[in-house]
């Protein structure tokens, strides 16, 4: 194996569509994540055209996904039969979310979709009983996010995330797992990952290593603060 410096993906900013799949990515899908640090589990289903059916975790909890045209349904089961929450996802004519709204436990909820030439996200607005709680705009540099900016509403306050990226395909984010109708993801691995505040002060740096396996692919992704801690290990098979 492999390692290769880089950083935990927003999964916010982490998906893809077949569509706009670009050209020199693998395509890789993910089977399972493993946190071995927490001994958490996710295991990924996909259907016959490669997009996320069902997760599970280890503690039996399950989200499911439905897909009905121009809508996918989204709904998380505790122990794998009560149905918690779910999301509705109203998709645009090239197969991207547009909008959502929650039903059940986030019934309140809903958010709105805003995506560049490629597919990529480049800004979020959540809202709750109408009205809107917070923001997140992405900017983004050669096919990366290279910037995240979340505003929240309702206390009044900003975070801002900076990252910086190596040239390894992304083989764990670009797919997110098969959830295409969120647009399209990072091309390449974070490295570094760096929290401001509102004020320009810093809150925290987070540096990531990888592990690939022999098709290049990321087997292991490893965490690290500013001190050089460990924060967290995920490991990944295909």
């Amino acid at each position: 194996m492999r390692i290769l410096p880089g950083i935990l993906l927003l999964s916010l900013v982490l998906v893809t569509a077949c569509k706009k799949e670009d050209p020199a990515f693998s395509g890789a899908k993910v089977l399972s994540a493993t946190n071995l640090r927490a001994g958490f589990v996710d295991t990924y289903t996909y259907n016959g055209d490669n997009n996320i059916a069902i997760i599970t975790n280890n503690s039996g909890d399950h989200t499911t996904f439905t897909y009905r045209g121009d809508t996918v349904i989204m709904e998380s089961l505790i122990n794998g039969t009560v149905v918690a929450s779910a999301t509705v996802y109203l998709l645009r004519g090239d197969a991207y979310a547009d909008t959502s709204y929650g039903l059940y436990q986030a019934q309140n909820s809903s958010a709105n979709y805003t995506y560049d030439g490629n597919g990529q996200l480049t800004r979020q607005e959540n809202y709750a009983y109408g009205s809107l709680t917070s923001t997140s705009a992405l900017t983004l540099t050669n096919k990366n996010a290279t910037k995240v900016v979340n505003d929240n509403i309702t206390a009044g306050t900003q975070t801002r995330y900076d990252y910086a990226y190596n040239t390894t395909l992304n083989t764990i984010g670009n797919q997110n797992f098969g959830k295409g109708f969120l647009g399209v993801g990072n091309l390449y691995l974070p490295t570094t990952r760096v929290q401001l505040n509102q004020n320009g002060d810093t809150l925290g740096i987070v540096n990531y290593r990888y592990g690939l396996d022999d098709n290049s692919r990321v087997a292991l992704m490893t965490s690290y603060d500013r001190n050089g801690a460990l924060v967290d290990s995920i490991a990944y098979t295909y």
